[in-house]
């Protein structure tokens, strides 16, 4: 099994949830809070995105366009909404620039899900 704390990406002072952090495992979340924050990209550009934040949890996590739209699949598209609602999120992989990348997925809280 691999120790994630030893991956690369691991190494850099992260703010914010990232894959490595699930360490493999599906997690059970209650969203707290969504907001727009400015974030800075390698390089230093600058951007803003929702983030959002897990009612326990240390780490929010930057949300994508995939993620968002996963969530509004499951609770409906009005963010405010959500807050209270519970999604999980799983380790997955998807393309990025030409590249195979881990990152973060959500889905649905079902019945054997912790």
């Amino acid at each position: 099994m691999t120790d994630y704390k030893d991956h690369w990406e691991a190494q850099f002072d992260r703010d914010y949830l990232r894959w490595f952090h699930l360490q493999g495992h599906e997690v059970t979340v209650e969203i707290e809070s969504i907001e727009r924050k400015e974030l800075t990209l390698r390089g230093g550009a600058k951007k803003k995105s929702p983030v959002i934040r897990f009612v326990g949890k240390d780490k929010p996590l930057v949300m994508n366009y995939t993620n968002m739209e996963s969530i509004s699949e499951i609770h409906g598209k009005s963010v405010k909404d959500w807050v209270g609602k519970k999604v999980v999120l799983y380790q997955s992989e998807t393309q990025l620039k030409g590249k195979t990348v881990d990152c973060i997925r959500i889905k649905p809280v079902t019945k054997g899900t912790k």
